[in-house]
């Protein structure tokens, strides 16, 4: 995360780990407590991170923090009032078809955008180039390795209103995943299911699968 803007770290940790406290963000960022509680201040102002009390048996309450829904406005998220307005025209005027042949095109497109990316490369290094993609797309990815096996995790999605509404988008970006790294690509959580972050477990295929 060191690559991020201070406070986009904030949300990204907040998104996370729901609920830490001032001192477990300094303590995560290395900075200053005070210099986390100036840009959480802000960033409450903005409705980006609330604060709860959480009282104790001795001594005085502490407050813990989480990241709200509409904090993805600072990850970069197209979810505004007027694409809302556009995907509820497109269902009540019976145009689905229309955006799934929208979708289609331009998964198509990222897909060879993908794979010229990661052409001779081995599993590692497409899913390390499948997270710089996914950064400079403002998905906010973070890859966790564990036996060979591979965690994508993405911290925003800035599609998020038209995944919503059209669940077709979700099983379109995990198809391309698998295609682009020529992998088993499986996702567990999604956003508009409302989990804080989309994540997907990747796998090498196995013989008889290549």
């Amino acid at each position: 995360m060191e690559e991020y803007p201070t406070p986009v770290k904030i949300i990204l940790l907040l998104k996370e780990f729901p609920g830490l406290t001032l001192d477990e963000l300094a303590e995560k960022m290395s900075i200053s407590k005070m210099a986390v509680l100036n840009h959480i201040s802000a960033l409450e102002q903005q409705g980006a991170v609330a604060r709860k009390i959480v009282k104790k048996k001795v001594g005085r309450p502490s407050f813990i923090f989480y990241a709200l829904p509409v904090s993805n406005n600072k990850l970069g998220n197209s979810s505004d009032s007027m694409l809302n307005d556009f995907m509820d025209f497109i269902k009540t005027t019976g145009n689905e078809k229309l955006l799934e042949e929208f979708l289609k095109d331009r998964y198509s497109k990222v897909r060879s955008e993908y794979t010229g990316a990661m052409r001779g490369k081995n599993l590692d290094e497409k899913v390390n180039e499948l997270a710089i993609l996914r950064r400079n797309a403002d998905y906010y990815p973070e890859v966790k390795r564990a036996q060979g096996n591979f965690e994508l995790i993405e911290y925003n999605c800035p599609i998020l209103s038209i995944s919503k509404n059209f669940g077709i988008a979700c099983s379109m970006e995990t198809k391309m995943f698998s295609q682009v790294l020529d992998a088993n690509v499986k996702s567990t959580h999604r956003q508009v299911n409302g989990y804080s972050a989309c994540r997907f477990l990747i796998s090498s295929k196995s013989k008889d699968e290549e």
